[in-house]
């Protein structure tokens, strides 16, 4: 079950999460730090949480990273999130075996250890911003996906899921 704490951290961390004085990040660095088996609860605005399992591949030349997100209760596949450097930019491709693959280019901030990929796209058929944020979380990640609509007057993120990735005890 997802406990009090974390849905308080998702909820601190969604209304002042901003990359304001954050600093242009190193994919390496990134790569490494997320690299690994992971456990937790993921949760989506509105839903319950569902326990999930993590899987993160960074590549030999530490420019690729795959993150797998075991089966949830949304899709019947696992979720895959390829991040690759191109250039000054980190792409993404996400697919989740049920819809075409989705496709975006990031810039990667890194702030107080924590690790943001901001970039331009669509989401819910609505022009917005995407923020993906990877907090330190006791040994740990806390993975927050926020949304700023551009075709509204809200001029903050919103949450849309986060991911608790602990270390796998397996």
């Amino acid at each position: 079950m997802i406990s009090s704490c974390f849905k308080f951290s998702l909820l601190l961390l969604t209304l002042y999460a901003s990359p304001c004085w954050a600093e242009k990040a190193h994919f390496n660095e990134f790569c490494d730090a997320l690299a690994g088996e992971w456990q937790g609860s993921a949760a989506k605005l509105k839903q319950a949480p569902l326990e999930v399992t993590v899987s993160t591949i960074c590549s030999a030349d530490k420019r690729q990273l795959i993150i797998s997100v075991s089966r949830n209760a949304n899709k019947p596949f696992s979720e895959t999130w390829w991040f690759r450097v191109r250039g000054e930019s980190v792409f993404l491709t996400y697919f989740d075996g049920d819809e075409i693959d989705k496709t975006q280019s990031f810039s990667l901030y890194k702030q107080y250890g924590s690790f943001t990929l901001l970039g331009e796209g669509e989401l819910n058929k609505r022009p917005a911003l995407i923020q993906l944020r990877f907090e330190p979380n006791k040994n740990g990640w806390l993975w927050l996906q926020n949304v700023q609509y551009l075709d509204d007057d809200t001029d903050r993120y919103l949450f849309y899921r986060g991911v608790e990735m602990q270390p796998d005890q397996h």
